[in-house]
């Protein structure tokens, strides 16, 4: 019998049909991948799957049993557990106080345990091989850290099925090898689990089975073969009869002169301790590292959304065009239209006698959904869009800043996060076509083949400092010593989780 089960599953969003009568199951000891293009109803079934979303017919099946009520709450209670992209984290607790939060364990006078509580959170984290912060508040932590967090939240409260989405959009490649060896581990202990990914690569390596979805269907399940044709074979099944251009990097001619953006000498605390960087007109920069070691630090601190303790850091905001790490935090206002969204920032360019021009601002809105590929009615709200939609949105709106001329400093951290392969494609192109028109780029991404892509030189951060400038065809193995450049790696005799 299947841990997990959806069965003729049905939704629709307005006049959007996310999931087509989608029957799927999934089995103890397996680790199940989900696979699809941007918008093919991937997280959407999985949302029910888990109690988030009510279908408008068929229904979910835990034990053999339906989910009855379909809820969050019911879901957990038996063993099915998700870990969203968008983590579902209280900003101003710690990481323990987030994990035990509606499963606390009372003393003897009924009183909170923090002692008990800890103890099993930290069996939680040798189980998932995970280092936690655990008196951190998560509003400190980067993205990895606060998935570490997630995952340890699920188990903790005894999860059976463990559903991921995009669990390694951000990670770098030795830290997705090292959540895929979790995850197995997690699977021969009897646990299901399921991930939703675009990376494909790692549905060959790490994935026993793997379905495939388009335009809200289910197309294929399939057993994952170690074969050298799987990632094209699975690409193939995705986009139909579509197919996708490779990327054209061309020639470009780095700018000359003085640098665009420069920093000198920035120190932020301990997060990052002495960083100088220059990067010049028509130039792409990546930076590297592992979370935790300054990346997010620094992209604040260009954007000025974060003061420094010390150093110097030019150009002015106003002239840098930026896509955060976190889209639903930083990028985008989730409950206003595409409109609002891809215009954000630039009202008072729409401004006539003090009231806003409605039409012109629907013309440029359109105009940047239709060049993001997404919805040409642009009242829709941005939280209804998949994930990768929302993505796009973002990078299409820090472009058109480029390209009209008001942003100078194109700041890009993490640009394909949740995005499929054609996005993906058509987001490096425009970030490359960003810098051939003159544009200082900077990209901070974990994904090495991206920055490989993209990059004209790699700066790698281990500690909050520059450990090593590299040519984009560096080795993983160079790239990856840089990252782990002045870390203690020698072994520990109390080494704690």
């Amino acid at each position: 019998m299947p841990a997990l089960e959806v069965h003729e599953v049905d939704k629709r969003f307005g006049a959007v049909h996310a999931v087509k009568r989608a029957s799927l199951a999934f089995e103890r000891g397996r680790i199940h991948a989900v696979v699809g293009e941007n918008g093919a109803g991937k997280s959407t079934l999985l949302r029910i799957a888990a109690g988030l979303l009510v279908p408008d017919e068929g229904e979910t099946r835990v034990d053999g049993r339906k989910l009855a009520p379909h809820t969050p709450a019911e879901a957990l209670s038996r063993g099915v557990a998700m870990v969203q992209q968008h983590f579902a984290l209280v900003d101003v607790l710690t990481a323990l106080e987030n994990v035990v939060l509606g499963r606390e364990p009372r003393g003897k006078w009924g009183g909170l345990d923090l002692g008990a509580a800890r103890a099993k959170a930290e069996a939680v984290a040798r189980e998932i091989g995970a280092s936690i912060a655990w008196d951190a508040r998560v509003a400190t932590l980067g993205i990895g850290e606060r998935q570490r967090v997630e995952i340890a939240r699920a188990l903790y409260r005894d999860a059976r099925v463990v559903i991921l989405d995009e669990p390694t959009a951000v990670l770098t490649p030795g830290e997705a090898s090292s959540l895929y060896a979790t995850l197995r581990r997690l699977a021969d202990a009897g646990r299901a689990v399921v991930v939703v990914t675009h990376k494909l690569d790692e549905v060959r390596d790490f994935a026993d089975v793997a379905t495939v979805m388009r335009r809200g269907a289910i197309v294929e399940t399939r057993d994952v073969t170690r074969s050298g044709d799987e990632v094209r074979s699975l690409a193939r099944a995705i986009m139909g009869n579509e197919s996708v251009a490779p990327l054209e990097r061309g020639s470009r001619t780095i700018g000359g002169g003085e640098p665009v953006l420069v920093l000198r000498d920035v120190r932020m605390g301990r997060a990052v301790r002495g960083v100088s960087l220059e990067v010049r007109a028509g130039e792409i920069v990546g930076i590297a590292g592992v979370e935790g070691n300054g990346q997010r630090e620094i992209v604040r601190a260009i954007a000025q959304l974060d003061a420094i303790d010390s150093g110097s850091i030019s150009p002015a905001a106003d002239v840098i065009a930026i896509v955060h790490e976190d889209r639903h935090q930083e990028g985008l206002v989730l409950d206003a239209p595409i409109r609002d969204n891809v215009l954000l920032g630039e009202l008072a360019r729409f401004a006539r006698y003090g009231l806003l021009d409605a039409d012109a601002m629907d013309r440029e809105a359109r105009a940047r959904s239709a060049r993001a590929q997404g919805p040409d009615d642009v009242t829709i709200v941005a939280r209804t869009l998949s994930g990768g939609n929302q993505q796009k949105l973002v990078v299409a709106r820090a472009i058109a800043r480029v390209e009209e001329g008001h942003a100078r400093v194109l700041l890009v951290a993490h640009p394909t996060r949740g995005v499929d392969l054609a996005a993906s494609r058509a987001i490096h192109a425009e970030i490359l076509a960003a810098a051939g028109r003159g544009a200082a780029v900077v990209v901070v991404s974990a994904d090495l083949h991206e920055l490989r892509a993209l990059s004209d030189r790699i700066v790698v951060l281990a500690r909050g400092r520059v450990s090593a400038q590299l040519p984009p065809d560096a080795t993983d193995d160079v790239i990856g010593q840089a990252m782990l450049a002045g870390h203690d790696l020698s072994p520990r005799e109390e080494a704690r989780p």
